[in-house]
């Protein structure tokens, strides 16, 4: 039976400027010829039923039909392809992070998308057996109001610009997985350096994997078990008052793990609504899960830390004067918070009560902290098998890739797993396909002062700049301290776009910030020169004098160290008597002060460099 893969359906969007591949199954010995743009070519499948041809170079535009028929009349007819740029959008959350979780921010774009942009969402699938060769789902969707809320919102900004700039259709493949690792997006091979992980990928063949979810699922349900046996039992009485937002250890509850229940009584004014009108609940984000009622009814529950709580309220569940909310909050490791710097109030029509200030709270049940979690997406090889393994044969222009956050506990081992994924899927691809890969930007909340994984991380990705075809954009400023997910995600697809405007397709724009090209230690202390494209000035972000730069010295201590600008260069001052030996920059989670930039915006990359006296004159 003829078929083509899903990939090659309706609205797909073909590589142009390139030989396109086309193919599909059919009976063994079967001839396929495929008609396109005037192009007919023939096949014969091979033993295994395959078959395939290349288009040679086909014009941009659309839409235009696709024709594939074998000698026994079989046919598939596509009257809606297009031809245009097609990019790979692959990562974990900040890649996979919706439109709709930023359609407050975008309004205007989520009522008037970019058509042009085609969308193609492969639905999360894991394989630890052998590479799927087709797609478990997935369709080709134009953006529009109805599909955009579900696809990607940095691969859409990213797509939405190429087409501005290039005026083709522009399609988006989309692999992404929120929580996973490097190593789930590689091959076998590829991870031949990392024998650990191949155990790991090998111990989840066949029904070991079921089996580990059900185990996984168990270990948690047993423990909201146990914590609702506390719940009944009724012996945790402790009471009090904690100001929202802000932590729970604030209010006294130390390593708290279990049930607390946060209540607040707020009024509202006579004639605040009409007949039946409903209103907004905001809650910023809380840790770790939540139910909240209003007024005893349940208006909203989210069942991790992550999502931002926005509750909508039916109407008739308000009323003029006093109103009561209760929020069951559940706390699985120490950390319970109400997430400061959001959002928490009650909005309609013109309206809004602030529900930040101070609540009440009364322990409902303590429990021992819950089993850590694991899951699939963190397990290696298996998202490459079940996601990414069907797109190799399709053709496209280049990968955007928005990952690392998932492997911020072993740091020193993701430059060497970002570069062999790089090489791994150019092999898979057969060709050296272009990369740009976003470096994380700024975040701590949930992270220590002394981490360093994310720096680590970041330095890295700069590594991976050294491959040829890859680069890397400098995000820093466009994250939230309080956020692992920030909502500028139009920020970081207009960074990825200008890399590929720049590096890709020759366009003469600015994508590349300030970069370090050499350092000379003088009389008065240690001169860093950098290399601004274009020429321009060398500036900070806040236009304050640079900061973030830390020095260590013999004793091996980090300090901060005064910096002043000076045309293309940073001037440290130094101290003879214990001159540096080591010079970070941006070093930190969420470094903010005094960033180096161009006179478009954009960052200079955090860097750690060694400034030893005997290396003087030694490039960055």
């Amino acid at each position: 039976m003829l078929k083509l893969p899903r990939l090659i359906g309706e609205g797909c969007v073909l590589q142009r400027g390139k030989k396109v591949r086309i193919y599909g199954t059919d009976a063994p010995g079967s001839t396929v010829t495929v008609r396109f743009q005037g192009q007919s070519l023939s096949a014969v499948s091979g033993a295994e039923g395959k078959w395939e041809v290349f288009l040679k170079e086909p014009e941009a535009g659309g839409p235009f039909r696709l024709e594939v028929e074998n000698e026994k009349g079989e046919s598939r007819s596509l009257s809606e392809v297009y031809v245009g740029e097609v990019w790979v959008c692959s990562g974990q959350s900040n890649m996979e992070l919706p439109m709709q979780r930023v359609a407050d921010r975008y309004p205007e774009e989520m009522a008037h998308p970019d058509g042009a942009v085609r969308m193609f969402l492969i639905g999360e699938n894991y394989e630890f057996d052998e590479p799927l060769q087709e797609h478990m789902s997935g369709e080709w969707k134009a953006a529009s109001p109805d599909s955009i809320p579900a696809f990607s919102a940095s691969a859409y900004f990213f797509g939405k610009e190429l087409h501005e700039r290039l005026q083709v259709p522009v399609g988006l493949i989309l692999a992404a997985k929120g929580g996973s690792r490097i190593e789930a997006w590689m091959s076998r091979k590829a991870l031949a350096d990392h024998p650990e992980l191949l155990k790991e990928a090998k111990a989840l063949k066949g029904a070991a994997a079921a089996r580990f979810v059900h185990g996984q699922e168990s270990a948690i349900q047993q423990w909201l078990e146990k914590l609702e046996e506390k719940e009944a039992e009724g012996e945790a009485c402790e009471s009090g008052t904690l100001t929202v937002p802000g932590w729970l250890s604030d209010a006294g509850l130390e390593d708290f793990c279990g049930s607390v229940l946060l209540s607040r009584r707020f009024l509202l004014p006579e004639g605040w609504e009409k007949e039946g009108e409903s209103a907004i609940l905001r809650l910023g984000t809380l840790v770790d899960s939540d139910r909240v009622y209003l007024n005893g009814v349940l208006v909203g529950e989210t069942g991790y830390q992550y999502p931002p709580r926005k509750y909508a309220v039916p109407g008739g569940v308000l009323k003029a004067g006093e109103n009561e909310i209760l929020i069951r909050l559940v706390v699985n490791d120490g950390r319970g918070r109400i997430t400061p710097g959001k959002e928490y109030s009650v909005s309609w029509g013109n309206g809004k009560a602030d529900l930040a200030g101070e609540w009440e709270y009364r322990v409902a049940g303590r429990c021992t902290r819950a089993p850590e979690m694991d899951f699939l997406c963190r397990k290696a090889s298996g998202l490459y098998q079940g996601m990414l393994a069907p797109c190799l044969p399709y053709t496209v222009r280049g990968i955007f890739w928005y990952q690392g956050e998932s492997n911020d506990r072993r740091p020193e081992d993701y430059g060497s797993l970002l570069k062999g994924l790089i090489r791994s899927w150019r092999e898979g691809w057969g060709e050296e396909l272009p990369f740009i890969v976003a470096q994380l930007p700024a975040f701590s909340i949930d992270l220590k002062d002394t981490d360093e994984g994310w720096p680590r991380i970041r330095q890295a990705q700069l590594e991976a700049a050294a491959l040829p075809g890859v680069a890397v954009t400098v995000n820093l400023d466009l994250g939230e301290k309080n956020d692992l997910h920030p909502l500028d995600k139009a920020g970081i697809g207009h960074r990825a776009a200008l890399a590929a405007e720049g590096m890709v397709y020759g366009e003469k724009v600015p994508w590349r910030g300030p970069r370090l090209q050499k350092w000379e230690r003088g009389e008065r202390g240690l001169t860093l020169f950098f290399e601004v494209e274009g020429g321009g000035a060398l500036r900070t972000l806040d236009g304050e004098e640079p900061g973030e730069f830390w020095a260590v010295g013999p004793d091996g201590v980090p300090g901060p160290v005064p910096a002043r600008l000076c045309a293309d260069c940073v001037v440290l001052e130094e101290n003879g008597a214990k001159a540096f030996e080591e010079i970070l920059y941006a070093w930190s989670n969420a470094p903010c002060r005094g960033l180096l930039c161009d006179e478009n915006g954009l960052l200079t990359s955090p860097f750690r460099i060694s400034v030893r006296a005997e290396e003087k004159g030694k490039k960055g």
